[in-house]
């Protein structure tokens, strides 16, 4: 009995030992698989902790960058450069237009002299202009050398005398004292052996200063009516009445008064027939201004 409770002993023992064995092994492999659990949760939340880092970091990038955006940087006027201005290149004018302009120059000037001589003391200028000698009464001589008569003097006809006269053959032969004395034609009142069939007027045109001349014989009509002899410069065609001394043709007819005139000078015959000279009224209204012209009423 006492062997057989022995045996029954040990063999409850050894049951009751595998009992524990196998509740420890049951234990063991819910721990491990327990650990596997808790490793497999930990491997899902480790990516999704990531995830939310990167999340994380890219809200804080756009958070950053929408901030930076957000700043308005300082704007700054852009700087206004003025324009460079280049001067033009100044070309040398052609010969053609030097000439045009020193016409246009010499037109001024002489457009000034002429806007002056209302203001000019025209008796100074007259005998300034005669070698300071004095106009007086003088018989009218010949480039011969004789006095002119009116007996001696052909209707349609000249002579060339200076006046006032010196003696001195370059002084008389100034264009300033240049004269033309003319016994008018026939039809033009020249017949009477008086006064009234003579004319003196200064030989200096008063459109550029030239000296015109008596062309006999010549036939011309004025305002419709012919008549013969003609007072002509040979310059520019200025043309005169011989009968006025008014211009009938040519520029200086196409120019104002008194600048359409020729200057005159006052004559008389004595009784022996010589022919005389009269100092003259230089005033525009009277005998005029050589080189300039007169009024003339008719």
């Amino acid at each position: 009995m006492t062997i057989v409770s022995k045996a029954w002993g040990i063999t409850m023992v050894d049951e009751e030992n595998q009992t524990i064995n196998r509740e420890i092994a049951s234990q063991t492999n819910s721990n491990s698989s327990q650990d596997t659990e808790n490793s497999t949760t930990s491997n899902d939340v480790t990516p999704t902790d990531n995830v939310d880092d990167s999340s994380t970091n890219n809200v804080d990038k756009s958070s950053d960058s929408q901030s930076s955006d957000s700043e308005s940087p300082e704007t700054k006027e852009p700087e206004t450069k003025e324009p460079e201005t280049k001067e033009p290149e100044t070309k040398e004018p052609e010969p053609v237009l030097k000439e045009r302009r020193n016409f246009l120059k010499i037109i001024a000037v002489a457009g000034g002299i002429l806007g002056l001589t209302p203001f000019i003391p025209y008796g100074s200028f007259f005998t300034a202009t005669l070698g300071g000698t004095e106009p007086t009464r003088q018989k009218i001589m010949t480039v011969e050398g004789a006095f002119a008569n009116v007996n001696d003097m052909e209707p349609d006809s000249a002579i060339v005398f200076p006046y006032p006269r010196t003696g001195d053959a370059e002084k008389d032969a100034e264009p300033f004292r240049r004269y033309q004395l003319i016994r008018l034609a026939s039809d033009a009142g020249g017949d009477a052996n008086d006064v009234s069939s003579l004319r003196i007027y200064s030989m200096v045109c008063v459109h550029l200063w030239c000296l015109w001349d008596y062309i006999e014989g010549r036939e011309i009509e004025v305002d419709g009516e012919k008549l013969t002899g003609n007072i002509e410069c040979p310059c520019h065609g200025s043309n005169y009445d011989p009968r006025t001394g008014i211009s009938h043709k040519g520029p200086a007819m196409l120019q104002s008064k008194p600048n359409d005139a020729l200057p005159t000078l006052p004559v008389e015959v004595d009784e022996k027939g010589d022919i005389w000279v009269l100092p003259p009224d230089t005033a525009l209204d009277k005998n005029g201004v050589v080189g300039m012209g007169r009024y003339v009423e008719l």
